[in-house]
């Protein structure tokens, strides 16, 4: 898990001193480790450039074949790839909830 969230150099240091992005990866790599069936994460790339957010996706990516995992976004392409079902929401209610593909072919890509 040090490797995947590029620890290995910070594995000692206080949690305190770490950047923002830093302490994203930490916090997304005490929830994997765990045997919890199911992970919530909030806003996964905020604050993380763009190199850590794709090698945490990845991470999702596999684990999400045994464990559940339930993420906010602001990013389409990022629902995109790690959703099997994603739920849009405004004004604080699920407006719908579907496949990805489903949700392109209805409202459309870009629109």
């Amino acid at each position: 898990m040090l490797i995947e969230t590029d620890f290995v150099e910070q594995k000692y240091q206080l949690s305190k001193k770490l950047s923002g992005g830093q302490k994203r990866k930490l916090s997304v790599g005490i929830a994997m480790i765990g045997d919890s069936k199911i992970i919530i994460l909030n806003e996964l790339s905020s604050g993380l450039d763009p190199t850590s957010s794709e090698k945490l996706r990845e991470m999702l990516k596999r684990d999400k074949k045994v464990k559940i995992i339930l993420m906010t976004t602001h990013f389409m392409d990022e629902a995109d790839i790690l959703g099997d079902k994603i739920a849009i929401m405004a004004e604080g209610s699920i407006q719908c909830v579907d496949s990805s593909l489903f949700l392109k072919n209805r409202f459309g890509v870009g629109q």
